[in-house]
């Protein structure tokens, strides 16, 4: 981690997107992008892409490889959508939490033994209810973890425990760092989260996308596989309508793998490439770091930039209670034409 530079170090990052209202650019948004190609090589950058960047949920899809692993090793069956909830910050849906439940049937978990709290009752749809929360695919999964292992779940959550071990060696060894020795905190829903240059997040992504890679462990290839073909499988387990991630692996046509995490991180894989977009100021509204990422998409050549899915993320329209015309806009700046290639 030697080589990571810190949020707020150096020089200040280009403005990625701008929010325009009548006349007036209200708000701009900073951040930096990362795009690497075959060998994890750095192919194009905004800004700089040894940024330090906590994974936050953009993690999940790598955790769930370690989760999988463990399960085959232990006979443990895992079949594809609790494969896809266990990688996604999900919107806590019917769909979603009919998987969760299904989860807690088939593995014999103990849905009280889940540390991520409840949902915030602000939410749209939510009730409440502890397996609408975004993150509880992944947090059942590290209870199954625990099963494998045979370990006592019991305190998951603490960076000691055999589940974190675990997670720490797999996710390290997928992304070519010790995570062991890497600088982290604690996440939203309470378990630890690591940091890593954003190039190296741009990797895990395209490794992701192309799990048979040479720069892939080979005793990972088998899981990763199952985990990129369940994401891509299932769209809407990954996050729900309307959102970035599940939109980009709708269109990307059984190529592309897409995930978010907190703070304006935002990861994709695609044919050839691996990106990772970071806001700087974290992205509270959550439209900046999806008006990015297509930007980008579409600067380097990436296909799935031209789809259909996309065209409710390449701009932010906010809307007039009126009905009348957006009252702003945000789109991206000139910045991307610099990333062109």
């Amino acid at each position: 981690m030697s080589d990571g530079v810190v949020i707020g170090a150096g020089e200040a990052p280009p403005i990625l997107t701008e929010l325009h209202r009548g006349d007036v650019l209200e708000s701009a948004h900073r951040g930096d992008v990362a795009v690497v190609g075959a060998g994890g090589k750095l192919i194009a950058s905004l800004g700089n892409p040894n940024r330090l960047v906590t994974l936050r949920s953009a993690i999940k899809p790598f955790t769930a490889v370690a989760v999988l692993l463990a399960a085959t090793q232990a006979g443990i069956e895992i079949d594809d959508v609790s494969l896809a909830l266990s990688s996604a910050s999900h919107a806590g849906a019917d769909e979603h939490v009919a998987v969760a439940r299904a989860m807690i049937a088939a593995h014999g978990l103990d849905p009280e033994l889940l540390v991520h709290g409840r949902p915030s009752p602000l939410r749209a749809g939510s009730a409440g209810d502890l397996l609408q929360h975004m993150c509880s695919g992944q947090h059942l999964s590290l209870l199954l973890l625990a099963k494998a292992l045979g370990v006592d779940a019991r305190g998951y959550d603490d960076y000691a425990h055999p589940v974190q071990q675990r997670l720490r060696a797999v996710v390290g060894a997928l992304l070519s760092v010790n995570l062991d020795a890497a600088p982290w905190g604690v996440d939203g829903c309470a378990i630890p989260t690591y940091a890593v240059p954003l190039r190296t997040a741009a990797e895990g992504a395209r490794r992701w996308a192309h799990p048979n890679d040479a720069e892939v462990p080979s005793e990972l290839r088998g899981a990763l596989t199952r985990v990129r073909a369940a994401a891509i499988a299932n769209p809407r387990l990954i996050s729900g309508g309307g959102f970035l991630d599940t939109d980009l692996i709708r269109g990307g046509e059984g190529e592309v793998v897409s995930k978010q995490g907190a703070e304006g991180l935002c990861l994709v894989g695609a044919p050839g490439i691996g990106l990772a977009v970071k806001t700087e100021d974290g992205d509270g509204a959550a439209r900046s770091g999806r008006v990015a990422t297509v930007a980008a998409l579409a600067a380097v050549g990436a296909a799935v930039a031209s789809a259909s899915s996309l065209d409710l993320h390449r701009t932010v329209r906010l809307p007039d209670p009126r009905g009348g015309e957006p009252l702003a806009t945000l789109r991206p700046s000139a910045a991307f034409d610099a990333l062109r290639r």
